[in-house]
């Protein structure tokens, strides 16, 4: 087995590690509201982390622009079963250490100023590695050393 193929393998099995990137739909708010945005499902112990993005202004259709009220007091909130397992304040929240399941990602807030805005989910779930998982991946890597050493010395 040459380095470069070693290399590839390593990389192959840092990459699969990767999180998984999710957007939810827009969600039309108004007044004080507590809005359902996203179901996300977790395998095995995942971390959840994003943003609640809103409209600040937007330009329609037609080419008219339009400033979104603003909103205040902005919470996330997770659930799983319909239990609030977490809550995070602000337009950033993180949830670790989650268990295996189905959550609900939620906001809440107060639109200001009478009007309406647009409020959107960016999350990515990354799972977390288990010990169980860098003792095989260790081990293989062993296995593939001892191979690797073993032909050098038959073709020497």
């Amino acid at each position: 087995m040459t380095m470069k193929t070693a290399l590839a393998a390593v990389a192959m099995a840092v990459a699969s590690l990767g999180a998984q990137a999710s957007t939810s739909a827009p969600a039309v708010v108004t007044g004080s509201f507590n809005q359902a945005l996203s179901t996300v499902d977790v395998l095995g112990l995942s971390n959840l982390t994003g943003t609640i993005d809103y409209l600040v202004s937007a330009v329609g259709a037609s080419g008219t622009s339009y400033t979104a009220s603003p909103i205040a007091n902005l919470t996330t909130s997770l659930y799983k079963g319909g239990a609030l397992q977490s809550t995070a304040t602000g337009s950033t929240f993180s949830f670790n250490n989650l268990g295996s399941g189905t959550y609900s990602l939620w906001a809440s807030g107060q639109v200001l100023g009478g009007g309406f805005n647009l409020v959107i989910a960016q999350y990515d779930v990354t799972p977390v590695p288990e010990p169980e998982s860098y003792a095989m991946l260790l081990a293989g890597l062993g296995v593939m050393g001892m191979i690797a050493r073993r032909r050098n010395k038959v073709t020497a």
